[in-house]
């Protein structure tokens, strides 16, 4: 898309934000980011810089038509006066085009927010678990606490003034057109009033139009922040970005042994009871006496009684992470004087270069945030979730989940994949 920076172009399609996520705490992480980049392109100078020399561009071509009408035709200011309204229509129209573009994302981006459940899912009609609702309406009362007058703040209140500049000559110039068309529609009227009243005319349009325009990508954004329209995208069935474990799907969602998404509240505990009989199975002799069978795989060495056991940290395409200090990311590098056990490269875009570091211990793990650009989310077994602090260390339990873009740590012996899927009438646990 012409005009628009290179940091908010990521951001333009839907597909970038109606895709399945991890959780509704790593959307919200990458819904920020997406606002950032979209806001500092909406409010960009050089747009509003270019949109004043299309006006300009309009006004003189204005003028020039109604002095060449004045003249009767004679010399060249009405060819000079047509070629500048149609450079000015061209550059406008590319400034529309482009603004109309990062209005509806940043819309889409806002209301996004209303549209993802807690697990990652889309909402439907069955939505109303009290994670998703709790969420939602964390989201909708920040969003309309800051919104709150943001018409008359950066980055909108530019647009805002001149919204209100070019209505207000709007105004003007139309009443002294409609006074003069009298005047001008007589056969006896000069070409110099004919002349005047075109240009006002002309200049009238070259006001309405970018007011207008201005204002419905105002009123659009506006309304999204408020959360007064409800998001109106697909989900997209794809994942967005090949090669990746997928962290959500169409079924319900198991993290730490809870399944996230399904209506009403969870199941009742069972009550205690007397165990099940054991099944009376008779075993042979020559059976009982046999050996057993290795088992396939390496087999663990038991640790020394008191001997601190290293938890299992797996990520999501299975690989285990080793004792001692691992960097995870993209493109991992350690800093000066800086000694990890091991680098771990994830295939992940979303990933900084070094995103985390990971240290395994007999006993624990500690997890700690680089200063990632998108953030990383953790995970508890009950359900809730908080985004990490770059730079503050963080020790895991067994069971939670350390969700990085699209990449997940699970710690402890459970699956591979933080998210168990199902399908939405498997409850088996």
């Amino acid at each position: 898309m012409p005009l628009t920076p290179p940091a908010a172009r990521p951001w333009l399609g839907p597909d970038s934000r109606n895709r399945p996520w991890p959780g509704h705490g790593a959307m919200m992480i990458r819904r920020a980011e997406a606002l950032g980049d979209l806001s500092a392109a909406l409010g960009s100078w050089a747009r509003l810089g270019l949109a004043a020399l299309a006006w300009v561009l309009a006004a003189g071509g204005a003028v020039l038509v109604g002095r060449g009408v004045a003249d009767g035709g004679e010399g060249s200011s009405s060819a000079v006066g047509i070629g500048l309204l149609l450079a000015a229509t061209v550059l406008g129209g590319i400034l529309v085009a482009t603004g109309s573009a990062l209005a509806r994302a940043t819309a889409a981006w806002w209301t996004l927010a209303t549209a993802v459940r807690a697990d990652g899912g889309r909402v439907d009609a069955t939505t109303a678990d009290p994670d998703t609702l709790r969420a939602h309406e964390e989201a909708v009362t920040a969003d309309r606490t800051s919104g709150a007058g943001e018409l008359w703040r950066p980055p909108l209140l530019p647009r805002t003034l001149v919204v209100l500049l070019l209505a207000g000559a709007t105004v003007a110039l139309a009443v002294r057109a409609v006074l003069g068309y009298g005047e001008a529609s007589t056969p006896y009227a000069a070409d110099d009033v004919r002349g005047a009243w075109l240009t006002q005319a002309l200049l009238t349009l070259a006001c309405l139009l970018p007011a207008l325009l201005t204002a419905s990508g105002l009123r659009r954004v506006h309304r999204a922040r408020m959360h007064r329209v409800a998001h109106d995208e697909p989900a997209s069935a794809d994942s967005g970005v090949a090669g990746l474990t997928p962290a959500v799907g169409s079924g319900s969602i198991v993290v730490g042994g809870r399944v996230h998404g399904q209506a009403g509240p969870p199941p009742a505990p069972a009550r205690p009871g007397p165990p099940p009989a054991a099944p009376d199975v008779t075993v042979p002799q020559e059976a009982a006496a046999a050996p057993a069978a290795p088992a396939a795989g390496p087999v663990p060495t038991a640790a020394e009684p008191g001997e601190a056991t290293h938890p299992a940290v797996r990520l999501s395409d299975g690989r285990v992470l080793a004792a001692g200090r691992t960097l995870v990311g993209r493109a991992p590098q350690p800093r000066a004087g800086e000694e990890p056990a091991a680098l771990l490269a994830v295939a992940d875009e979303r990933v900084s270069k070094t995103h985390l570091t990971v240290t395994v211990e007999p006993g624990r793990v500690v997890v700690l945030d680089r200063g990632s650009t998108n953030g990383t989310v953790l995970h508890l077994p009950d359900g809730r979730s908080r985004p990490l602090t770059p730079g503050e260390p963080v020790q895991l339990g067994d069971g939670d989940v350390v969700v990085l873009g699209a990449t997940t740590l699970t710690v402890g012996d459970t699956d591979v994949e933080h998210t168990v899927l199902r399908e939405p009438g498997d409850r088996r646990g």
